[in-house]
């Protein structure tokens, strides 16, 4: 790592080192300096292989060929951005940046630009989340779990969360609503197998069994979103069609119907049995079929 450029650093480590390309010999006169940027954090050039992995870290999986093509650009050109870490005893835990200091460690940098900072235990999720937001790092259940984290530890609406995050709150539901699908299809979302569109559209279907079966499906047979809607569709209960009615009780119905002036349905079930049901609309409605029913009797 000839030099570190300073691209992306920030308007603190701008002012420190000035302009142009920074190289390592400046780098360690800056890790030198215990309050050395404006805000109280430290750069330091740390051993990738010695930083401890942030424990709350919202990413679970990492590619290893895109890690291979990172470090190769690394031996190439450097690290362009700083890791963020906190000191932990003698040691530096990672806040943020766990793919760079993985691919520093297959590149065999022996030291990387970061940038200590103190951050308590609290702060260590949502400083993780938003950068792997912002940096579009997170699969889409890896989002939501995240997402989901941050609500239950920080006691956050919906609404709070999307404005931590700097996504619209209807992003942030419909992200939350994976958590309701079923682990298999889960995990089919988490490996690329299926897009967030696909997982979408399977939450339409009510049975969880089904939405497993639905999600195999698409990705069997490679099916589109526009598709795999249209078979969540299809598995959705259709409403079961009305019996067609016995032209005997239909007639019954029409005749007191017409007899009482108001809606009158005749309900049949087995050994002859049934129930007749007379509508009305108000008190007064009532009390005219009460009057005719009590002519009757008299």
């Amino acid at each position: 790592m000839a030099n570190v450029k300073k691209k992306g650093l920030g308007k603190g480590l701008n002012a420190l080192l000035g302009e142009g390309p920074v190289n390592l010999d400046a780098l360690r006169a800056v890790d030198a300096a215990p309050e050395a940027l404006p805000d109280g954090s430290r750069l330091v050039l740390l051993d990738p292989s010695l930083i401890k992995p942030n424990p709350m870290q919202p990413r679970q999986t990492f590619d290893e060929e895109s890690l291979e093509e990172l470090a190769e650009s690394l031996r190439r050109d450097g690290m362009q951005e700083p890791v963020i870490v906190r000191k932990v005893g003698d040691e530096y835990q990672l806040v943020g940046g766990e793919r760079r200091v993985r691919a520093s460690v297959l590149a065999d940098l022996d030291r990387i630009p970061a940038i200590c900072r103190n951050v308590d235990d609290r702060d260590m999720l949502k400083l993780s989340l938003i950068e792997n937001v912002q940096r579009e790092d997170l699969n889409a259940i890896e989002l939501a779990q995240a997402y989901q984290r941050l609500i239950d530890e920080y006691e956050l609406t919906q609404e709070q969360l999307a404005a931590e995050v700097g996504k619209k709150r209807a992003t942030v539901t419909n992200t939350l609503r994976l958590l309701q699908l079923p682990k298999e299809v889960q995990d089919m979302v988490a490996r690329g197998d299926l897009m967030m569109g696909h997982a979408r559209a399977l939450l339409a279907i009510e049975s969880a069994a089904e939405q497993s079966r639905a999600a195999r499906k698409v990705v069997a047979q490679g099916l589109s979103v526009r598709q795999a809607e249209k078979l969540a569709s299809g598995a959705k209960p259709q409403p079961r069609k009305p019996e067609p009615k016995d032209p005997n009780v239909a007639s019954i119905e029409d005749e007191l119907r017409r007899a009482l002036g108001t809606k009158v349905s005749v309900k049949t079930r087995k050994n002859h049995r049934g129930r007749i049901e007379i509508e009305y609309y108000n008190l007064d409605e009532l009390e005219r079929l009460l009057s005719f029913f009590r002519g009757r009797q008299g």
